[in-house]
This record gives structure tokens, sequence and C-alpha cells, in this order.
């Protein structure tokens, strides 16, 4: 006790590297300082390592590193300031190497997250292009020349035209009243909206009426186009989103507010 009471912070300092088995040059690299500073403060010339508060911190990590207790230390250099240091250079603890460097890991993460997202999610929205695209085309396909050719499709009752115009005056006689009373027991679907979509390059879609059913999905060639219609409102999934443009009923909507990423998702109401 009577011995490390006398000697000098310098010397207690490299009595614990050394008794450590810690070389001089791997403390320098642990405490991110130069071979010169490490050997100053074993030497106890701390008025080379600048201003006391400085000084201070430097001892102050140099003790951590070794296991000592830093205010003991620090009680016992000349010239040190009563209170304690206002910041230290290196509060946490020092990584061994600059390849363990968090923000080094930080950084190496978000670039694996930013490469690898867009890559799951593009090969996520083309895994089901294969899996029935070729049923669902009819739907699709419909368009306004194959409904102006059927003025009474009876075969699909689902897209039938309203009755209103299907019962057509049989009698030139009828009064008119008995077709407006009639009128209001038809539901709504004649007003089907239109959504048109082209395409600059090549895009997967998916879309929903307000029922749940799936009214398009396949994945749609670069330059190519498409209608569907359907009763509003409409869930919309658009891959590639920035290639593409659509109208709704004829007016054009702007998808840059809903793209995340690469994939467009939103929903249209009436």
């Amino acid at each position: 006790m009577s011995e490390s009471s006398q000697a000098s912070v310098g010397q207690i300092l490299r009595d614990a590297r050394v008794a450590q088995g810690i070389a001089l040059d791997d403390a320098a690299a642990r405490l991110r300082l130069m071979h010169r500073q490490i050997e100053a403060m074993e030497a106890d010339d701390f008025e080379s390592l600048g201003q006391p508060v400085f000084a201070r911190g430097f001892v102050r990590n140099y003790a951590r590193l070794l296991g000592l207790a830093p205010e003991a230390l620090l009680a016992r250099m000349q010239g040190a300031p009563a209170e304690p240091a206002a910041v230290s250079p290196a509060d946490q603890p020092v990584s061994h190497s600059w390849l363990t460097s968090p923000w080094l890991m930080l950084s190496l993460l978000g670039l694996v997250v930013a490469v690898a997202v867009p890559v799951v999610l593009y090969l996520w929205l083309n895994s089901g292009v294969g899996d029935g695209s070729t049923e669902r085309e009819p739907v699709v396909a419909q368009t306004q020349a194959a409904r102006a050719a059927a003025p009474a499709p009876v075969a699909e009752p689902a897209e039938a035209v309203p009755p209103v115009v299907e019962a057509a005056p049989a009698e030139p006689d009828a009064p008119a009243e008995p077709v407006a009373a009639a009128a209001p027991a038809t539901p709504a679907p004649a007003a089907d909206s239109v959504l048109h979509l082209e395409f600059g390059d090549e895009a997967w879609t998916e879309i929903k009426d307000a029922s749940g059913r799936m009214l398009h999905r396949q994945l749609n060639p670069a330059g190519g186009s498409v209608d569907v219609h359907g009763q509003p409102p409409f869930d919309v999934v658009i891959g590639n989103a920035a290639q593409a443009r659509m109208t709704y009923n004829g007016r054009p909507i702007d998808l840059k507010p809903f793209i995340d990423a690469t994939v467009a998702r939103f929903t249209l109401e009436e």
C-alpha cells in the first residue's frame, strides 16, 4: 500500500498495463490515441497532452481500460482542476478496431436492407404471374365494344345491363309510369366505373371491386394498356408505379403520393 501511494500516476498506469500484458501499441489503438500520448501519460508528462481538461480525459479513459479507479488517479494529478472534466474524448467502451465500429455496422446493415427490400418485393409481386392470370383475363378483357354488341347479356347475369335498358317498352301504348316505378327495385350496378391504365414499362397490377372480387391481377407488358370496369371503391396495387399512368372515369389520377419504394397501394372511392 505504501508503494502504490507513493507511485506517480504514470507509474501506476504503466505497471497496470504491463501486469495485464497489454502492449503500448495495443493500448494506443484501443484508446484511439497516438503512441506518444500513451508514453506521455506513463511519464507523467501531462503538459504535452494540451489543456488540463484533455489530459484528465485521457487519464480517465486509460484508467478505465486498465480496470483502475479513475477518480483516485485524477485526484493525484498535479495542477488538476477541482471540478470534473466537462467532456471526455471517449465515454463509451472503445472498439478494438474500425471493423467493429457501430457506425460501420449500421451503415452496412442499412445498405443491405436498401438492396434487399426492393428485390424481395419484386419477387413477391411476380410470384403470382402464372397462378391463374389467364383465368381472370376474360373479366378484364371485356371492352366497351363487347358491351355494345350485347345489349341484353343473359348469359352473364353479374355483368348484365340494368333492367331498365332490357325492359324496352314492348307495347307502344304503354304509359311511362310503370317503367319509372320498376326502376327503384333495380340495384345501382348500372353506373360501373372505369379504370384505364397505361404502362411505360413492365408493371404488376391487382384491382378489387367493392365486394372484394378480384377484377384484374397480372403482369402488364411495357407499352400495354388495360380498362377495368366495376363498382367502387376499388382497392388498387400497382408495382413499378412510376412507369404507370391511370385515369378514373376519364379523370387523371396522380400516383406519386401513393408510391412507397416502387409500389403504389390505395383505394379509389366513387
